[in-house]
């Protein structure tokens, strides 16, 4: 089962690649680390971007999780530390809105 689970998943990616490669504009990616009532952490990475619309009649918000993680320690200091991202090809631009 789990590596049907896996194929599901790199088959998607996959498809997610070209989604990508067709986004007008940048494309948005957002983290987040929260602990659960255990006390055990997770880590969401999501990713939004603008594309057009089947009929290429307009313009549709793309959605998507990219990875979700439980996360071993109980010290957010330590995940945090222990935590890296890792993109190819990525600029960022750092805008201050006042």
């Amino acid at each position: 089962m789990w590596e049907l689970v896996l194929k599901a998943w790199r088959d998607y990616f996959i498809v997610l690649k070209a989604d990508l490669k067709k986004a007008i504009g940048r494309i948005s990616f957002t983290s987040d680390i929260w602990s659960a009532d255990s006390l055990n952490l997770h880590l969401a990475v999501t990713s939004h971007w603008i594309r057009q619309d089947k009929n290429m009649t307009g313009l549709m918000l793309g959605a998507t999780l990219i990875a979700f993680h439980h996360l071993p320690s109980c010290h957010i200091l330590q995940v945090i530390d222990h935590v890296e991202v890792t993109m190819e090809n990525v600029s960022t631009q750092v805008v201050w809105q006042t």
